[in-house]
């Protein structure tokens, strides 16, 4: 009967194998997969479609291919993504690396699908379309087993997929399981805290002044980058000078050389950079209030002007902080570089509010592609003219890119130096501080290029921190610290924030604050799961 059940299910059973053993199939290539993972990947995989397997046993003709066509429907994304990232990169993809694509927009998925696109995922993807349809195209099955005799069986194989679903390090060895689930924990999560902004507006957050300062019209700007590592700035000891024009304000700038970022991509970073949240404590960027709301409670005028897209499909993440702001300007729309910002800032800081102001701008700065993010009058770098160490990993392709990188990083220069020149020349107190979310590897010490939220290398979160005051701000804001080798993570950002504007609040803690003379140096850097000092260092200091 067993024989002769398989034989008659033989389509069924290979478009289920198809689904759940077209990933392990290529464990092989996972860098950030151990053999313990890779081994219960496999058991996890073959339990899983035993249980699918057993389940179409309970059906035949239509009701057996539209189970079929379900599920395989359902594979497709999922699948051909995974496998297509870890063809690109060795990475296999799973958790919240799927929140990336969930919180993309159509032009940053372009931007990446050009960057990236190579024919063999391509042609894995409509292969695997291809044996799926073909297989859903066989006579359907005419053997069915009684589901009144085999509870048992129908029970086991739910209980199995219950189980599997249930438990994360289980889930992840399913693309189409851990996809799906990803994706319903993002939209609840966005929900989430959306639901809870609404909540914080009814109550307010108790923010002092520091040391009896009144409200005036000082100007306070906080510039947040995208993908730049110091590997790749001139001012940080770059081969090229990638950064002409900071290096000539050098002298009246404070620039930071042991920064790190808290994560590898924006979503993970400004979750905590921007709330109370941290590694261990990362609920708190729901449960707490955010940057924004700090500065709304101290009495400031709030702006946030983006160059990246706020509202997302689901409203969520730091789109829902940065609309918190009082003016909220989202030019990503027009799809222009970040000179558009400019217009903006200088229709800001012409703003006659006798409020202290406090302006967050967030650049598209160097994300890939990286030749669109510069005009053509910066593109000035060339490997042929302008000679670069050779690196056995790379070829002409690879220094192609670094040029477009090292463009990139042209132009942000000159967005960054104007910001601050043009917060200079309101004569007022002042400040400009200039982070990147996070770094980014373009062929720095191995044949990669991006950032990954895995196996990840110093020039993924090496970042540049970099402080400019005017001297009414000196004057007047004392007891700032300024100790430029000072060990820091961007996690705890809001602590630095606040020391830097003399604003205090309940739960303040200034040991985790770069700029506080009781700065404590974290124990651990966390980057992402990796602790910087101890296990990203190591792969290039080995």
């Amino acid at each position: 009967m067993l024989k002769r059940l398989i034989l008659d299910k033989k389509y069924a059973l290979l478009v289920i194998l198809l689904v759940v053993l077209f990933s392990p199939g290529f464990y092989f290539w996972a860098e950030n997969l151990s053999l313990k993972d890779k081994g219960i990947g496999w058991t996890t995989s073959i339990c899983l479609g035993f249980a699918l397997f057993s389940l179409s046993c309970f059906l035949s003709g239509k009701k057996e291919k539209t189970y079929l066509f379900i599920l395989f429907v359902l594979s497709i994304l999922p699948n051909s993504t995974v496998w297509s990232y870890l063809y690109l990169s060795n990475i296999y993809m799973c958790k919240d690396m799927y929140w990336v694509i969930f919180n993309s927009n159509i032009r940053e998925c372009a931007e990446y699908f050009s960057s990236f696109f190579s024919w063999m995922p391509a042609l894995m993807t409509f292969a695997y379309i291809a044996c799926g349809i073909f297989l859903l195209l066989t006579p359907s099955s005419k053997v069915v087993i009684p589901l009144e005799k085999n509870k048992g069986l129908f029970g086991l194989s739910l209980l199995l997929i219950v189980s599997i679903f249930s438990f994360q390090y289980l889930v992840k060895a399913i693309p189409f399981l851990d996809f799906y689930k990803s994706g319903i924990t993002y939209i609840g999560e966005a929900h989430k805290m959306n639901e809870e902004m609404n909540l914080r507006k009814k109550h307010f957050i108790q923010v002092d002044r520091k040391h009896g300062i009144s409200p005036g019209k000082r100007v306070f700007v906080v510039i947040i980058g995208e993908s730049l590592s110091t590997e790749h700035m001139g001012i940080y000891g770059y081969c090229r000078n990638t950064t002409p024009q900071l290096c000539a304000l050098k002298s009246e700038l404070d620039i930071f050389t042991d920064v790190v970022t808290c994560d590898t991509h924006t979503i993970g970073v400004l979750k905590k950079v921007l709330t109370f949240a941290d590694h261990d404590h990362p609920d708190w960027y729901i449960m707490k209030p955010s940057i924004v709301e700090v500065f709304n409670s101290a009495g400031f005028e709030t702006y946030w002007i983006s160059n990246q897209e706020l509202v997302s499909k689901w409203g969520g993440n730091y789109g829902v902080i940065a609309r918190e702001a009082h003016h909220t300007y989202d030019l990503s729309l027009a799809k222009k570089n970040d000179e558009i910002v400019l217009p903006q800032l200088n229709e800001i800081l012409k703003d006659t509010v006798t409020k202290d102001k406090i302006i967050f701008i967030h650049l598209m700065g160097n994300h890939h592609q990286y030749s669109c993010r510069y005009p053509d009058n910066f593109s000035r770098f060339n490997h042929k003219k302008d000679l670069l160490p050779p690196k056995d990993f790379a070829d002409k392709k690879a220094f192609k890119i670094i040029d477009e990188y090292d463009n990139s990083v042209l132009y942000s220069d000159s967005i960054i130096a104007t910001i601050i020149r043009k917060v200079k020349a309101q004569q007022t107190s002042a400040f400009t501080l200039f982070f990147s979310d996070h770094g980014e590897e373009v062929y720095d010490y191995r044949n990669a290029v991006g950032h990954f939220m895995t196996n990840v290398y110093p020039s993924q979160c090496r970042i540049p921190f970099i402080l400019w005051r005017s001297e009414k701000y000196k004057k007047e804001f004392p007891s700032i610290v300024i100790d430029q080798t000072r060990p820091f993570s961007t996690e705890h950002l809001i602590y630095a924030l606040s020391d830097l504007s003399e604003i205090n609040f309940e739960g303040n803690q200034p040991t985790q604050s770069i700029f506080s003379p009781n700065y404590t140096p974290p124990h651990k850097r966390w980057v992402g799961e990796e602790d910087y000092d101890r296990e990203v260092l190591s792969k290039i200091n080995c």
